[in-house]
């Protein structure tokens, strides 16, 4: 099955990035389609918790979720974004060290439903634009993030 898989370098960090992933209240900054967050689950991105979104273009909309399926913080997360009627696709997210800043990857592919059944090269190239511009979105969220305070206790 073809993947839209890209990867961008950024001079955020891997906290900086996180901080954007892990905040799922900030899901639709970044996210295609999507128009309004409704709830977080308690422990996002923890695996098993999801996003509720209310997604669709101008005045077609429809609620959903998006499941976190794998997380390791500061590195990896997997998500399952349900995309009705078209089915589910799969959003894996990697975030690598690099100098002073990080390189994000990120792919996307359908998992079930019909779309999986009609994916092609032809519709691999609307992913590879969808994560392209994701990519660039959720690179300048991370970027405009504050650094966390490495000793946000230090002692007396």
């Amino acid at each position: 099955m073809p993947t839209a898989a890209s990867n961008k370098r950024t001079s955020a960090t891997p906290h900086q990035v996180w901080a954007v992933l892990s905040d799922g209240y900030r899901y639709s900054e970044w996210v295609q389609g999507t128009k309004e967050i409704r709830d977080v689950d308690e422990g996002w991105p923890s695996a098993g918790t999801s996003i509720h979104y209310t997604a669709g273009i101008g005045p077609i909309t429809h609620e959903d979720t998006t499941t976190s399926r794998e997380c390791i913080p500061l590195q990896l997360l997997e998500l399952e974004a349900h995309a009705w009627p078209a089915g589910t696709a799969r959003v894996g997210l990697r975030v690598s060290p690099s100098g002073t800043g990080s390189i994000i990857t990120m792919n996307e592919h359908p998992l079930r439903g019909p779309a999986r059944w009609i994916h092609n090269p032809l519709t691999a190239l609307g992913f590879r634009f969808r994560v392209k511009r994701m990519l660039e979105d959720l690179v300048r969220l991370a970027e405009a993030e504050a650094e966390p305070d490495p000793d946000p206790d230090p002692a007396p």
